[in-house]
Order: structure tokens, then C-alpha cells, then sequence
């Protein structure tokens, strides 16, 4: 021990220059553990926003609230005049056509990669009903636009479509599963986008009258001008449905 405090000693006096041994990847982890921080920071304030508007608006306005949550994803939906056909009408043996209606929705979708998009989206829905199988369609427009992490602009007006079946026609707790596509070219793309394509599916499950529970699947991609396809979202995320 003291030959090497010697040694030690005699390095300093030399003035030779020691290598620095401290560890260079903390302050890496702490960039990205600020990262993720502000992040959430972002998310938190959007979601509270939103729901804000809700709250002011909703007398007037707003008469539903759609929140989808991810690992690092959030979607909310603000309803203006959501569709609700009588779903418990009872079925027959020949084709029936049922209620018609359309839905307008605001709203925003954030990661934590720092993507940010707000859209609007207007909808004309329907219900059939053949032999003993109602199912839901729906057609549509959706405007989407914000920015993405990679310091690029987008905007897109998609169309898309909504097919959904009742897998479980009960008084109770009716069970539906939803499928839904959009799509932009490149003519309806502007800014920094090329295309926009948004491919979703969800299993829900009515608890009570005004509250529906799901869980779902959705695939969101833009293809940039500068950094070609930017996939914003693809993964499973909880959501709730709520009519006011």
C-alpha cells in the first residue's frame, strides 16, 4: 500500500497527466431521463387541456370523451355529436336498415418521441341488420397535422372507412369489434409529408349505457419528404368511451 501511495506521489510530481476514470455515460442517462420527462410533461399538459375544453365547453358543446392510452401513446377524442343508434332493437330474419347519423370529433394524439398531431375527423355511420348479425359502416373524412420529432412539419386530409360487428347482442354488456383504415396521397399531403396512412382495431365492451371499455390495436405512419416513413405509433393500447 505505501509503495503505491509512492507511486502515485511520484505521477503528480512528473506532472504526467492522468486519465480521467469517471464515468462518462451518467450524464447521458440523465439527458435521456430529462428526455422522457419532458415528454410526459407534454402529454400531461395536452391530456389536461383537452379535457379542460371539455369541461367548459361540455353544456354547450362537447358530448363525449374518447381517451386511448398506450405505453407511450395518448389519443383523446372531444365528440361533438356522437351517433347513438338504438342498438337493442330486435333482430330479424331479413335485411333492416336502422338509424344513420354522422359524428364530428376533435382531437390530438402524442408519444413520448416528441410526435404531436392534432386532428379532426367527421364521420357518416349506419347500422344493418342481416338475419341474425348487426354490423356497423361508416365512411369519412379525417384532417390531420402537427409535429413530429424529427424537426418535420405534416398535414394530410385522409379518407377512411369504419366497419364494426356485434359479436355479442346482450340487454347488458354488448361486445362489438371495430375495424377502421385511413389514407392520404401525396395529393392531399402538404407540408413536409408525402403520405399518411392510419390503420386501427379495437374489441369493446359496453359496461353501462354511457361507458364503453376496449382494447386496441393501431398502426400510424407518415412518409416525410426528408427522413422517409416515420412511424409515430404500433402497439395495443386500453381506452374508454364516455357519452355525456
Amino acid at each position: 500500500m505505501k509503495q503505491s501511495n509512492k507511486i502515485i506521489s511520484r505521477v503528480k510530481q512528473t506532472g504526467i497527466p492522468q486519465p480521467d476514470i469517471s464515468c462518462r455515460c451518467e450524464p447521458v442517462r440523465s439527458q435521456q431521463r430529462s428526455n422522457f420527462s419532458v415528454a410526459r410533461l407534454k402529454v400531461a399538459s395536452f391530456l389536461t387541456a383537452l379535457v379542460m375544453v371539455v369541461g367548459v365547453n361540455n353544456s354547450a358543446y362537447a358530448e363525449g370523451l374518447d381517451l386511448a392510452l398506450g405505453d407511450d401513446t395518448a389519443n383523446l377524442f372531444v365528440i361533438l355529436n356522437p351517433f347513438s343508434p338504438t342498438s337493442n332493437l330486435p333482430l330479424r330474419g331479413v335485411r333492416e336498415r336502422a338509424p344513420r347519423g354522422s359524428e364530428l370529433a376533435l382531437g390530438g394524439f402524442v408519444n413520448e418521441a416528441g410526435d404531436n398531431l392534432f386532428h379532426a375527423t367527421i364521420m357518416a355511420r349506419g347500422v344493418n341488420r342481416s338475419g341474425g348479425t348487426q354490423y356497423k359502416l361508416g365512411a369519412g373524412m379525417k384532417l390531420v397535422g402537427g409535429d413530429l420529432d424529427v424537426d418535420e412539419t405534416v398535414s394530410a386530409l385522409a379518407l377512411g372507412f369504419q366497419t364494426s360487428i356485434l359479436l355479442a347482442n346482450t340487454n347488458t354488456n354488448p361486445i362489438d369489434f371495430t375495424f377502421e383504415g385511413f389514407y392520404a396521397p401525396g395529393i392531399t399531403s402538404f407540408s413536409d409529408a408525402l403520405s399518411y396512412t392510419e390503420l386501427a382495431a379495437r374489441l369493446q365492451v359496453e359496461i353501462i349505457g354511457q361507458a364503453r371499455a376496449y382494447i386496441g390495436y393501431r398502426r400510424l405512419t407518415f412518409e416525410t419528404n426528408d427522413f422517409g416513413d416515420q412511424r409515430l405509433d404500433r402497439g395495443m393500447h386500453i381506452g374508454l368511451n364516455i357519452t355525456f
